[in-house]
């Protein structure tokens, strides 16, 4: 992978880690597909959806959000394969949870283009051609 599309998606994971979507680090066309089983599903387009997507999650939880990279596997030259931790509290419910979920994100010309998340981190292992 070449070091920039690795170092782009560094850089998006840290800036979600300080609570910041870093929409300066995406391309105008991104995409950020939701499992269905997330929280907030379907897809989001586009920087202003990207905006959006960390409203979105804004107004599902309540308090502080946290995102935490648990580890991460390069598959190709502009795809990474993440586990990453959630945690936070549900805002209807006020019920605390502490999920982990996969993504793979595409990072092409210094700047994610697409990041599919996964219920679990093996289905997005599974669908990265990667068996536990």
């Amino acid at each position: 992978m070449p070091e920039g599309s690795l170092d782009v998606v560094d850089r998006w994971i840290d800036a979600l880690e300080q609570g910041d979507p870093a929409p300066e680090l995406c391309a105008e066309e991104i995409v950020i597909s939701n499992s269905a089983g997330f929280p907030i599903n379907g897809d989001y387009s586009g920087r202003d959806g990207v905006a959006a997507w960390w409203n979105d999650l804004a107004e599902a939880f309540e308090g502080d959000l946290h995102f935490e990279l648990i580890e991460k596997h390069r598959l190709d030259e502009e795809r990474v394969l993440t586990t990453q931790r959630l945690k936070g509290t549900f805002r209807l419910t006020g019920i605390d949870f502490d999920i982990a979920w996969g993504a793979i994100i595409t990072a092409r010309d210094g700047q994610i283009v697409r990041a599919d998340g996964y219920d679990t981190p093996r289905l997005a292992k599974r669908a990265a051609g990667i068996e536990d």
